[in-house]
């Protein structure tokens, strides 16, 4: 007598359909949950609002029996490298939508301070209380702001470097890639070049799977030039007129620079490291740079320090804290 598939892995089957690893989505369903609840259509339904809504999917979609479960329908812009489609980013990309659109939603009537659209004035407005627009700094502006932004390093399918999520009009940021807070610090200024330049006019997102000035479309040239201007006050690319003798010097040349200009010394060997292809040397250079290597955790311990968490849920909070990796 053939056995009757549980109503729980049914549902699995059906996100693995559309490339959700069942091991994956199970990581979105509450502590507390048991296979046996989904028994029960009540608790089958609770399981697929779960799932629905970690992944940004069509929850009706989801429940049918009838073709595949599909993605919110939403403007999509996907800045693409070399040889990787938008097949391939499309599920991380809605994962994380997903997860931002919740911490959005949370705080539905919370206002939004518009991002500036002339770089100058973000910066100006950040040196009234910072020495330099650091990662620190820039995400107290977007705090102040209302602009939440999460780190979310561990994804269903293909890792993106950065997205932004637009959702009723408000805007969430979500950063990747792993890497030294100077690293992310360029992400984050590009995500909000985004929002200040208006590449995204309606409810969606834009996702860079990496951030390439060189071949990148109009949209990521702006937001390029908005960040590099937002963090050294005008265009520039650091060099010497010599070879750089060892990470040593180019770091103490770093902090003295950013002292005289106002800019974050790990930026600068960042940058320097980009356009003189000495990435290697920079990535020794940052190591001496006291405070966080991980930028993933100054954005992560910055967004919950800021988070109202009685607007969430347990179970909201419980997911938010698994997106992230958070533990604290």
């Amino acid at each position: 007598m053939p056995t009757t598939q549980s109503p729980i892995v049914g549902l699995l089957s059906r996100l693995n359909s559309v490339g959700i690893p069942s091991t994956f989505a199970r990581k979105m369903l509450p502590v507390w949950w048991e296979d046996e609840i989904a028994s029960d259509p009540a608790g089958l339904q609770q399981a697929q609002l779960y799932l629905a809504r970690a992944f940004n999917i069509d929850l009706r979609s989801l429940a049918s029996r009838q073709g595949k479960p599909e993605f919110k329908a939403s403007l999509r812009k996907f800045k693409l490298s070399k040889n990787v489609t938008e097949d391939m980013v499309s599920l991380s990309a809605n994962y994380v939508t997903g997860i931002a659109r919740l911490v959005l939603q949370a705080e539905p009537s919370r206002q939004q301070c518009p991002v500036p659209g002339d770089p100058a004035t973000l910066r100006s407005e950040i040196l009234v209380d910072h020495p330099c627009v650091s990662l620190q700094a820039l995400l107290a502006w977007c705090n102040k702001s209302g602009i939440p932004v999460l780190h979310i390093d561990k994804v269903p399918g293909r890792k993106m470097t950065g997205l932004v999520v637009r959702n009723d009009g408000r805007f969430a940021i979500v950063l990747s890639k792993k890497g030294h807070p100077a690293l992310l610090l360029f992400h984050l200024a590009h995500e909000l070049g985004h929002i200040a330049r208006g590449h995204l006019s309606a409810d969606g997102f834009v996702a860079d799977v990496k951030i390439d000035t060189t071949n990148g479309d109009a949209d990521e040239k702006e937001a390029d030039a908005y960040a590099i201007r937002l963090l050294n006050g005008a265009e520039v690319r650091y060099g010497t007129n010599g070879p750089m003798p060892s990470a040593k010097v180019l770091f103490k040349a770093a902090v003295a620079k950013g002292l005289q200009e106002q800019v974050d010394p790990g930026h600068i060997i960042a940058n320097f490291g980009h356009n003189q292809s000495r990435y290697a040397q920079a990535a020794e250079a940052l190591k001496l740079i006291d405070g966080a290597q991980q930028g993933g955790d100054v954005i992560n311990e910055a967004f919950f320090s800021a988070l109202n968490q009685d607007r969430l849920s347990d179970d909201q909070l419980d997911l938010l804290k698994i997106a992230t990796s958070y533990s604290r």
